[in-house]
Formats: structure tokens, C-alpha cells, sequence
């Protein structure tokens, strides 16, 4: 057996998904690092959740009167939770 990387086992299979909002959640920090901030500082983290629930309200509203799809609604609520879920580990 080589040292060669390909010999590497993976321990935990990342789901599709998991990986979708691992990626979503460094895109959400790119964002905020290029801004000059990022989510490992409490308060950029908490202002992020702030800011993140307003426009899942937004969100709500347009869906509510009309304006956009419930898969529209949902898939738009599930790129912000990708944000929240950034705030969330990048804190710890």
C-alpha cells in the first residue's frame, strides 16, 4: 500500500446536499471577508442572522400575495438557511 492519495478511504461520505451548503456556506463567508468583515466575529454573525431573517420575511411576503412559486419560496429559504448555518459553525 502507497502513501498515494488516491489510497485515501473516506471516513464520513459527504451527501450531496452537505456539500451543496458546505459550498454555500464558504460562499457566504467569501462575501462577507471581501467586505472586509467575517462570520467568526459574533457581532458580524449575529448581524448576519438578523439580516438573513428580514429577507426570509421578504421571502414569505412575496409568496404570501402571490409573486413567487412555493418551490421559488422554498428554494430561496433554503439558500438563506445555507447563510445561518454559516453564521452558525464559522462562530464556534
Amino acid at each position: 500500500m502507497s502513501d498515494d492519495l488516491d489510497n485515501v478511504i473516506p471516513l464520513f461520505r459527504e451527501e450531496p446536499n452537505e456539500r451543496i451548503k458546505r459550498e454555500m456556506a464558504e460562499s457566504w463567508e467569501i462575501s462577507f471577508i471581501e467586505a472586509g468583515q467575517s462570520l467568526s466575529n459574533p457581532e458580524t454573525a449575529t448581524s448576519a442572522r438578523v439580516a438573513i431573517k428580514v429577507m426570509s420575511h421578504f421571502v414569505r411576503g412575496h409568496y404570501e400575495v402571490g409573486h413567487i412559486t412555493e418551490e421559488q419560496r422554498d428554494s430561496l429559504l433554503w439558500w438563506l438557511g445555507t447563510g445561518t448555518y454559516a453564521a452558525d459553525e464559522l462562530h464556534k
